[in-house]
């Protein structure tokens, strides 16, 4: 397989002004190699391209069972540009029929940092290039040791499910999870990868046996790189929100203040917040995580906003307001998000700490408080796991708005 990706290269540099070509409609298979001099680690995407009758383009995106429609397309010539929904990232590629050759820029064409990127036309394998049979299948629960043996050392969850060779899952840690991944088991060899806008993952292992996984090597970009083993357990869990955030002795309420949409200072103060239940969200335009937790509470906003629900987002975006503005916009147009946005500091964990105060422990983006009508914190979460987890999920949500309500009930 890896002959044909070869051929269809070649024959795209080839190409020079003849007859204007049209990109082929239906699967493709992206590969965007984040590290050029290690081909193991290049890291393939499922993409299926369309064109309706009204010459609407869409590129759609697939991550096990999740769709990234990208819809912002444009063509200069021979030259495809595509932007991916919410995030920055972008592929700018060279089409020729069957074949498209360019680059994927993680952060945006303007920020410049890009990896390479190909894709061929007709290929729905996911990783063509490994086609023996499974050996074993990895269903189940897994205690993945990140790092096994140095001070960066942690432990995350892994969660599969085997089909045939085909893999879907997630690796769950204390700052939630790694959403959709998707890939196969071929022989001994163990692959998932995800493309969403915000990462670039690519994970690998070899299995030992029923039991065990070795070798295990993670790529989510040159700088995020690391090591891991995991044996299964059906056991195995995390620590509890309660064992990794709680509110600092002395503390019980929670100011903040931020630069709303419209450039007006917004503050825990303003009429508008008196006498309401308020879940206040810490996170970011850039935050995959943050994402999957805008979807939900947009949706429980809209729900209980009439009975004296507020949310509001509290942002650590780019170092100023005005950049940091259009991200936030596009994130908020995109999840259909309609509560409050502030934009309050920089991205970085001090910051976070600093903004959060009230809060001490192991905190992730996002990290989240529920305060009653009164203005005290009743309870504090960090982390989110998305709907890539399944019932991890699901009780968070069910267990969410049981709390809202519970919070909306006291008078």
């Amino acid at each position: 397989m890896k002959k044909i990706f070869l051929i269809a290269i070649a024959a795209l540099t080839m190409v020079g002004c003849g007859k204007k070509s049209e990109m082929k409609q239906g699967p493709w298979l992206g590969v965007i190699q984040i590290d050029t001099a290690d081909k193991s680690m290049d890291l393939p995407i499922n993409m299926n391209y369309t064109v309706s009758a009204k010459g609407v383009q869409q590129m759609v995106i697939t991550n096990a069972d999740e769709t990234i429609v990208i819809d912002e397309i444009t063509k200069n010539g021979d030259t495809l540009f595509m932007k991916l929904p919410v995030f920055t990232s972008e592929i700018v590629a060279v089409f020729k029929n069957d074949s498209l050759i360019g680059k994927y820029y993680p952060k945006g064409v303007a920020v410049g940092t890009y990896y390479k990127f190909y894709a061929v036309a007709g290929v729905i394998d996911r990783f063509p290039w490994y086609t023996a049979e499974a050996s074993y299948n990895v269903t189940g629960r897994w205690k993945i040791i990140e790092n096994p043996g140095t001070a960066d050392s942690t432990i995350m969850v892994g969660e599969f499910i085997q089909k045939g060779n085909r893999v879907t899952g997630t690796f769950l840690n204390t700052g939630g999870d790694y959403r959709y991944l998707d890939g196969k088991v071929s022989d001994n060899k163990f692959f998932l990868s995800a493309v969403d806008g915000a990462h670039t993952l690519i994970i690998t292992a070899d299995l030992i046996d029923q039991k065990t996984m070795e070798n295990g090597r993670f790529m989510g970009s040159p700088k995020w790189v690391s090591k891991w083993r995991a044996v299964r357990n059906d056991k195995i869990e995390l620590p509890t929100n309660e064992q990794l955030v709680k509110v600092k002795k002395g503390f019980s309420t929670f100011d903040f203040a931020g630069i709303d949409m419209a450039g007006q200072q917004i503050t825990s103060k303003d009429n508008r917040f008196n006498d309401k239940v308020l879940v206040v969200l810490a996170g970011g335009s850039w935050c995959p995580n943050c994402l999957d937790e805008a979807r939900v509470f947009c949706k429980l906003y809209d729900k209980y906003k009439d009975q004296g629900l507020e949310v509001v987002s509290l942002n650590f975006e780019d170092k100023t307001y005005e950049p940091s503005k259009k991200k936030m916009e596009r994130f908020i147009k995109q999840t259909g998000a309609n509560y409050t946005f502030l934009y309050v500091a920089p991205r970085g964990g001090t910051k976070r700490d600093s903004v959060l105060y009230p809060i001490e422990g192991q905190m992730a983006f996002p990290t989240g408080m529920f305060i009653d009508r009164k203005g005290t914190i009743r309870k504090v979460e960090t982390g989110f796991s998305g709907p890539g987890t399944g019932e991890h999920y699901i009780k968070f949500v069910d267990e969410t708005t049981k709390l809202i309500e519970l919070l909306l009930s006291e008078k």
